[in-house]
């Protein structure tokens, strides 16, 4: 399935390249309307509404990572200008800046999934009560990621390249803004600002205990390295980020394509205990209740020997995902 090209002012005006990510900009204004209108209110609320407001502008700026993920595989604009502002935007929606999220993610997780090169792969996990691995997950791995992180951009920096002026820009503009608002008022900041950005961050990191606990690395398998949500639901919020695997056979592709290309190319042959229909019920049954951990076949989990990290990075001057195997 193509996606329908954008047409009218959005391509005219903006440069939007493609006609569903109308939907994505919405997404994106919805999360700093509320976030506004919350602060705006917060003296006047009682407890129970700032509780409310609290959790929807947390699932809110959640929404907004699923979409700073999609963008910093496949950019919505056709100039790098409109690319640039609209990933200063997210990084004040989503909670960090944007370019910080290209190493970690395009550059270690889909490159090497599952392997030890994979600084965000769950079998580092190893707790017996199979919930900790999933809520301690982010705590884990901060540092691994934080490490390659910073050991990219500062090559980066080095060799001046645009990641890196990108990075410095969407960092000076989130900080700024965050001590201003700390300073102009503390609580509001915590409240309205800080947890939610920082659920949206923790959730986003996590999935990939959803996503990929109990299964083989990619080079092993191609097609049963990730499992799969596939509620319509869930995906219509999330712009399709449920459909991993085809994601990570073809990371270059628009979202819009993703339920398509699962039915014809992956539906067919992967594992049906890859494909789930309710996020909710799996996260419960696999780390509430019963909440035992299995491979992802349904054989008893295999706990893998502790592994050192493995240095993923060596100089690569690699940024997003070949945007060619659009076409």
């Amino acid at each position: 399935m193509s996606v329908p090209p954008c047409t009218g002012l959005f391509a005219d005006w903006l440069g939007l390249r493609y006609e569903p990510d109308k939907r994505t900009l919405l997404w994106v204004a919805i999360y700093h309307v509320l976030t506004v209108a919350l602060w705006k209110v917060w003296w006047d609320i009682g407890i129970a509404a700032k509780v409310v407001g609290v959790v929807v502008c947390a699932y809110w700026s959640f929404l907004g990572a699923t979409i700073t993920h999609n963008a910093i595989h496949v950019p919505l604009f056709d100039n790098k200008y409109g690319n640039s502002l609209f990933q200063v935007v997210l990084s004040h929606t989503y909670g960090w800046p944007v370019s910080a999220l290209v190493p970690g993610h395009n550059l270690s997780h889909h490159k090497f999934t599952n392997t030890a090169k994979d600084a965000m792969r769950p079998q580092r996990m190893q707790f017996k009560w199979n919930l900790l691995n999933y809520l301690l997950f982010p705590a884990v791995t901060a540092y691994t990621i934080a490490a390659s992180d910073k050991a990219y951009m500062m090559d980066q920096k080095e060799k001046n390249r645009p990641i890196w002026r990108q990075y410095l820009v969407e960092a000076v503009s989130f900080y700024s803004v965050q001590a201003l608002l700390v300073v102009y008022c503390p609580e509001k900041w915590f409240f309205v600002v800080f947890l939610p950005q920082l659920y949206a961050k923790y959730q986003i990191i996590a999935m990939n205990i959803l996503q990929h606990d109990g299964c083989p690395a990619a080079e092993d398998d191609p097609i049963n390295n990730s499992r799969n949500f596939i509620g319509a639901t869930i995906n219509y919020m999330t712009f399709n980020n449920g459909y991993h695997t085809i994601h990570h056979t073809n990371p270059g592709w628009h979202w819009y394509r993703l339920p398509s290309a699962h039915a014809e190319l992956i539906a067919p042959s992967i594992h049906p205990n890859l494909d789930q229909k309710n996020i909710l019920g799996y996260f419960f049954k696999a780390h509430v209740y019963p909440g035992k951990r299995t491979m992802y076949d349904g054989a008893p989990y295999v706990t893998p020997p502790v592994e050192d990290d493995e240095p993923w990075y060596s100089g690569t001057a690699e940024t997003y995902s070949d945007v060619k195997k659009e076409e």
